[in-house]
Parts: C-alpha cells; sequence; structure tokens
C-alpha cells in the first residue's frame, strides 16, 4: 500500500497526503458515512452492483477506516 499520511482538519474532514503533496479528502457526512474525494484527476470505478455506472472523483464509505484503506490500495495499484 501507498505511504499516505493523514492529517485531521476537524471537525470532519481527513487530507491523505503523499511526498507532501494533498491527494485525497475524505469527509463525514451529516447523514452517516464518509466521502472519498481524489485531488486530482482519479476516479474511482463503478460500483459492481451499478455496472454501467460511469467512474466518479468521489465515492462513499460506511466508516472512515473503510476509506482510507481503500485510498491506500487504490494509491498503491
Amino acid at each position: 500500500m501507498a505511504h499516505v499520511i493523514w492529517e485531521h482538519n476537524p471537525p470532519t474532514t481527513w487530507v491523505g497526503t503523499v511526498d507532501g503533496q494533498a491527494v485525497c479528502s475524505v469527509k463525514r457526512k451529516d447523514i452517516g458515512g464518509w466521502t472519498a474525494a481524489w485531488m486530482d484527476e482519479r476516479l474511482w470505478p463503478a460500483p459492481p452492483h451499478l455496472p454501467k455506472a460511469q467512474p466518479q472523483p468521489t465515492r462513499f464509505f460506511g466508516g472512515l477506516d473503510e476509506a482510507k484503506q481503500a485510498v491506500e490500495q487504490a494509491l498503491s495499484a
């Protein structure tokens, strides 16, 4: 996995940086869960249950750790 440093910007945002450059922000949603949004041209693939959907720059996750892990895995791929 990529070595991502997570910086907390209270109260609801985490910013992932690699080599000092911000690559993704993870924000808590009022409705519950978290969204991970790329800060560059990257796109999240369409979810398996929506095969015709287009890739998007933002993806929803149920938990903070799940979102952080997905970002780190995507960066190491």
